[in-house]
Parts: structure tokens; sequence; C-alpha cells
């Protein structure tokens, strides 16, 4: 016997996901650099925007991006004791066509 048909399906295309319902979301304030590149993730826009106020980057915009794998989440340790912030540093990517894993994520678009 021989198969006669391959079938793939996406979730997202297929619209039986959301990609808000199944990707963990975070902050960055973007730098401009060309992409993939390593970021600071924050857990909320008030914590971006106070990271880019302390760092004199008050021009750089702050965009959501979202993870396939959730981000796990830590106090600084440097001078600013009240941010949350991604463990590590996260790649950066366009869009969400990229191999999945943890310490990666996508912009979103608005």
């Amino acid at each position: 016997m021989r198969p006669l048909f391959l079938t793939l399906v996406c979730d997202f295309c297929d619209g039986l996901a959301a990609e808000e319902d199944v990707w963990d979301l975070g902050f960055v304030v973007w730098r401009g650099r060309p992409m993939p590149t390593e970021e600071y993730v924050f857990a909320t826009r008030e914590d971006a925007e106070t990271w880019r106020q302390m760092n004199g980057m008050v021009g750089s915009p702050i965009l959501p991006v979202r993870a396939p794998v959730k981000f796990r989440w830590r106090k600084s340790t440097g001078t600013l004791k009240s941010v949350v912030i991604a463990d590590r540093l996260v790649m950066i990517y366009p869009d969400r066509r990229f191999p999945a894993g943890p310490y990666r994520a996508s912009l979103v678009r608005e």
C-alpha cells in the first residue's frame, strides 16, 4: 500500500488557535538592530518604560513580543531592583516563523 495524501494542519492558519491564547507576552525596548537579535524582555510595558528611561533611550519604541515557551521572570539584580525581566537575553525574530524553543520570541504586529 502507498499513502496517497499528506495533510498538514496549522492551528493559527485554520483559526483553531489564536496567537494570544498560546504564546507568552513580553515587551522589549526596540533599538532597531538587524534581526534576529538578542534583547532584554520585560514582563510589563511599565517595566520596559522604567528601564528605557534609566538608560537614556527615550526615543526607542517599546514593542510587544510573543514566545512559544513561557518566559521565566525574575526581579532585576542591577540598579533597577523593581523591574521584572526574563531570566536571560531572548533572541527576537521579525515574525513567528522561527524554530520554536526557549529564549526565542517574535515581534507582535500591532
